[in-house]
C-alpha cells in the first residue's frame, strides 16, 4: 500500500468515525430540532458551493490596482493632476 492510499484510507476512515458520530448525536435530539439541524445543514452546503461575491470582487479590485502599478512603473513621467474646483478640472478635460 502506497502513502497516498494510507492517507486516503486514514482519511476515510475519519469521516465515516464522524459521520457515525453526527448521526448518533442526531438521533439523540427531540424531533422538534430536526428541521433546525436540516437548515443548518443546508446552509453549510451552500456556504461550501457558494463563491463569495466579495472574493471576486476582491479579485476585480486587486486585478485594478495591479493595472495601475504597472501603468505607474511604465510611465514614471507622469504625475497625478490636482484640481482646486470642478470648473478647473472641466476645463482640462475639454483639451483632451
Amino acid at each position: 500500500m502506497t502513502m497516498t492510499a494510507t492517507v486516503g484510507a486514514t482519511a476515510g476512515m475519519m469521516t465515516g468515525a464522524v459521520e457515525g458520530m453526527v448521526v448518533a448525536a442526531l438521533r439523540k435530539l427531540p424531533p422538534d430540532y430536526l428541521p433546525e439541524v436540516l437548515r443548518y445543514i443546508e446552509f453549510l452546503e451552500y456556504k461550501v458551493t457558494t463563491v463569495r461575491p466579495d472574493t471576486a470582487e476582491d479579485q476585480i479590485l486587486w486585478a485594478a490596482v495591479e493595472a495601475n502599478q504597472e501603468y505607474k512603473r511604465r510611465h514614471p513621467d507622469e504625475e497625478l493632476q490636482i484640481f482646486e474646483t470642478g470648473a478647473d478640472f472641466l476645463k482640462a478635460m475639454a483639451d483632451l
